[in-house]
Parts: structure tokens; sequence; C-alpha cells
């Protein structure tokens, strides 16, 4: 792993990540909960170009952060809701559940931030395809032959009878 070839914003999306699966687990599971599977699926995406440069994923790096990012966009809006509930508990469970809701929140909306801006950075259209083994190249053209067009007919030639009448004065 090395920190330094990682983008920006592959950096925001591994400390969103981390965050996220920290949070779940102070928090027992709740109001984070989400953060385990779209954390572990960010740190996928992010490292695995470094781990295994030759394996390719189903998509663009941008799409395949998105997806998730929008993953963890959404449970970050339920991990705000879940701390609503939080307070109310609070005094019964203590501390630690509600700090882990609000790191574990706050690391899936780091998740989903940095994931938009590497979408937008690759144009902002998803690209969802497996890559395609190398083709070959096209066959070569057949060479092109010439064409010569068929000699022009000629004229069609008048009766005997009518030859000269255009000519002669009409009596």
């Amino acid at each position: 792993m090395d920190f330094s070839k990682l983008s920006s914003n592959d950096k925001l999306a591994a400390l969103g990540a981390v965050a996220a699966i920290v949070g779940a687990f102070l928090s027992f599971g709740g109001g984070g909960s989400w953060g385990v599977l779209t954390g572990i699926a960010m740190l996928v995406i992010v490292f695995l170009p470094q781990f295994s440069p030759n394996t390719k994923l189903p998509g663009s790096h941008g799409s395949l952060m998105m997806i998730v990012g929008g993953v963890s966009a959404l449970g970050a809006v339920f991990g705000i809701l879940a701390l609503l509930t939080v307070m109310g508990a609070f005094a019964f469970w203590g501390a630690t559940y509600f700090i882990g809701a609000l790191v574990g929140t706050a690391g899936q909306a780091l998740m989903a931030w940095a994931a938009w801006q590497t979408f937008q950075a690759e144009g902002g259209k998803f690209n969802m395809s497996m890559p395609s083994a190398p083709s070959s190249p096209p066959p070569p053209a057949p060479p092109a032959q010439s064409y010569t067009p068929p000699p022009a007919a000629a004229p069609p030639s008048q009766p005997m009878g009518d030859q000269g009448t255009e000519d002669r004065p009409q009596g």
C-alpha cells in the first residue's frame, strides 16, 4: 500500500472507509452498520489496482466509487436518523455508542463526497462494462480495383427514307 500513489480523492475515500468501519464497530452496528460493507467495498476499489495491477474492475474507477459512495450516502442518512434515537439512549449505552455512530456517519459521508469528486473528475458518465481483451486489428481492405465503364453505345440511326426531311422546305 503506497499512499503516495493515490489521488487526493482516493485518500479521502480510504480515510472515510476506515472511519465508517471503525464507527460501525464502536456503535455495535447501530447507526453505521452499512459502514462496514461500504467501507470494505471502497477500500477494495481504491487499493486493488495497487495490489493486483492485472485485475480489471467491471467499470471505471469513478463509476464504481460513485455506486459505493451512493450506498454510503444512503447509510449516512440512516446514520443521522439513528443519531436522533441515540440521544435518547445515550444514558443507557454511554458515549461509545454515540461517538461510534457519529464517526461512522461522518466516514460514510466522506466516502460519498470523495466518490462524487472522482466521478466528476472522470467526466460524470457511468462506465459499467467489462474491459474487453485486446482485439486483433481489422483485416486489411481488399485492393482497390479500377473501374472502366463500358464503351458508350452509338446513337440510333434514322431510317433511310426520313433523312434530310428536316432541312427541306415544306411545300
